[in-house]
């Protein structure tokens, strides 16, 4: 109810502007409400508790800060789980060890919180802020279409998973706004939003060949041949990533043997990125011809697709994946704005909202994918 209230908040903060478009002071309104949710959540999201909040208090030990003992519950849960160790205190230490390889801009972020007294939530409030900011920039900056962008932000997931992975989205939101630097052609100002990127997530390094895109396009004819080339090369990718990985030493090797491994063909998105691509495809030239980003998005998707053809071999593609499908929200509506016939667009736009309705109930309210519900507020011990 929380999550749906906002939304449509949101949505009609957008719809307003759409009908007033003088009127630019409601571009900020509409990014409120998610806003708040979002930065006043506790215990929300996966990695909050598996990741998040025992790195904090990890520092917090590390600058000498005694972490109340009804504080200590973010080691002892996984100390319980037997994740890391049978105490918190081996927790802790892993943690300690965590914190070395922290992003610089994320750990000045924590840095600040500890010294300041301010605590975790002002950093999970700045992440919030960032991701949020960037998003609703490039919804009213780059879409035509920003009452239907807002939901479907939402509807897509993408503003679910920045409650889980908080600090690989803040990169990915970043990544989002690069994206006009790419149809631009202005490279060096692309190469300082990649660089920003990376100072919270080091994986934003991946956004480096997007840029590609600014010099050919991957038109539709394309897609088919370079998805099937990486379904055919996947089947021999896994010992030899295995083995270049092992060469240099990253510690990603041991994600192999790890359960994401297990995962196995990541066959949801795989679908979902199919489906945006033969609509794409479809109604190519009006979309082009809207939207002067479209092109960047299609072979964002497309190399998005080509990353999860890989998804049964290497574990994790689909981090890659988040990445270049994060303007989804963004290329739906150009989709539907290239159907010339009003009443056909009105029935495509009804069930296009239909299914992520759909798709959204199933994956949040039934399997609580990414771990957002149930929604709190209140630390309740941790």
């Amino acid at each position: 109810m929380i999550y749906a209230a906002a939304t449509l908040l949101a949505c009609l903060a957008a719809f307003a502007y759409e009908r007033r478009r003088e009127w630019r002071w409601l571009m900020v309104v509409a990014a409120v409400p998610l806003l708040v949710v979002s930065a006043m959540r506790w215990n929300v999201g996966t990695d909050f508790r598996l990741t998040y909040l025992p790195e904090y208090r990890a520092l917090e030990q590390v600058h000498g800060t005694r972490t109340p003992p009804d504080k200590v519950k973010a080691f002892t849960y996984l100390a319980k789980r037997h994740i890391f160790g049978r105490t918190p205190q081996t927790v802790c230490r892993h943690f300690k060890k965590v914190l070395r390889r922290s992003e610089p801009a994320y750990r000045l972020l924590m840095e600040g919180a500890v010294r300041s007294g301010l605590g975790f939530r002002s950093v999970i409030a700045v992440c919030a802020l960032i991701s949020t900011a960037c998003a609703f920039f490039a919804i009213f900056r780059f879409c035509r279409w920003p009452t239907l962008a807002t939901f479907l932000y939402v509807a897509t997931g993408s503003y679910f998973l920045s409650l889980n992975i908080m600090r690989q989205h803040v990169a990915i939101s970043i990544g989002l706004l690069a994206i006009a630097f790419v149809t631009d052609r202005k490279p060096w100002r692309f190469l300082l939003c990649v660089a920003i990127a990376t100072t919270f997530h080091y994986s934003a390094i991946l956004l480096l060949p997007l840029y590609a895109l600014s010099r050919r396009e991957l038109h539709p004819r394309h897609c088919i041949d370079i998805i099937a080339v990486s379904i055919a090369l996947s089947f021999v990718a896994a010992p030899v990533a295995h083995g270049a990985l092992s060469l240099v030493g990253s510690e990603y090797v041991k994600y192999f043997s790890s359960k994401l491994a297990a995962d196995g063909f990541e066959w949801l998105f795989f679908t979902i990125n199919c489906c945006f691509l033969a609509m794409g495809a479809w109604y190519w030239r009006g979309a082009v011809a809207g939207s002067r980003y479209f092109a960047v998005w299609y072979g964002m998707t497309v190399i998005g697709t080509a990353a999860l053809a890989f998804s049964g071999a290497i574990p994790l593609m689909k981090r890659i994946n988040y990445y270049y499908a994060a303007p989804q929200f963004l290329m739906l509506p150009e989709i539907l704005l290239a159907e010339g016939n009003l009443r056909r667009r009105r029935v495509l736009t009804a069930l296009v909202v239909a299914a992520f309705i759909a798709e959204t109930a199933v994956s949040i309210y039934l399997f609580n994918k990414n771990g957002v519900l149930p929604y709190r507020w209140e630390s309740a011990g941790w």
